[in-house]
């Protein structure tokens, strides 16, 4: 399903790439509000402190092996979530501690090729960072977070455990709801006719291209 076209004098405009000196002037400066972010910053961290897992084999005739995790999230620790504390020495800046935890689920693989799951399991960081913050009373603190396994290994012994090791990408932005004041083309058209799913057979057979009756040319001697 593509975007409505609107035409601006001779040109349609239509969400999505333009080449460069291709945009039309504007109809109008519309007043929009919107969440600005003021600042952000991106960090990698390798979890690898974190404590061996107990766990009780499915199969004890067989080796366990460490199979990889699965459904691994990130997330904001609330309450407290973010703790802002403006910096005396820097106006506009502020100390943002918080509370991450990453959940994640463990795989265990045995030579027979059964699996196992360890499901739930969680371990937590902290970060403690500086940004400009304009104004701690409406800030918007945000963050995007990936996360995977890095390593993964299954001991034996009097207990059986599993060691992981995880990787995560953390973006954190300080954020505040603003009206600006932007080019604009007007408001959107009316967007085009939803297209229904189908299952009846028959609205299916009726879509298809339909076929040729003619036998096809042979237009080279195949000899």
């Amino acid at each position: 399903m593509a975007f409505s076209k609107k035409m601006i004098g001779q040109q349609e405009i239509v969400p999505g790439p333009v080449q460069p000196g291709q945009l039309p002037e504007p109809t109008e400066i519309a007043c929009i509000e919107v969440t600005k972010i003021y600042d952000a910053c991106s960090q990698r961290l390798c979890l690898d402190n974190i404590p061996p897992i107990t766990f009780v084999p499915t199969n004890l005739t067989l080796t366990p092996s460490f199979g990889g995790c699965e459904n691994i999230k990130v997330t904001l620790v609330t309450p407290p979530g973010f703790v802002i504390t403006p910096l005396p020495d820097r106006p506009g800046f502020a100390r943002v501690e918080a509370t991450f935890q990453v959940t994640y689920d463990i795989v265990i693989n045995y030579p027979d090729g059964t699996t196992q799951t360890l499901p739930g399991n969680i371990t937590t960081f902290n970060k403690d960072i500086v940004l400009y913050v304009p104004d701690p009373n409406v800030a918007i603190m945000k963050y995007e977070a990936l996360a995977e396994c890095l390593y993964g290994k299954v001991n034996l012994g009097a207990t059986t455990t599993v060691e992981v090791i995880i990787g995560v990408w953390i973006v954190i932005k300080s954020a505040v709801d603003v009206q600006l004041l932007v080019p604009s083309y007007g408001f959107c058209p009316t967007p085009a006719a939803c297209e229904e799913f189908t299952t009846d057979v028959c609205d299916i057979f009726y879509k298809k291209p339909f076929p040729s009756f003619d036998p096809p040319q042979m237009y080279q001697n195949p000899y």
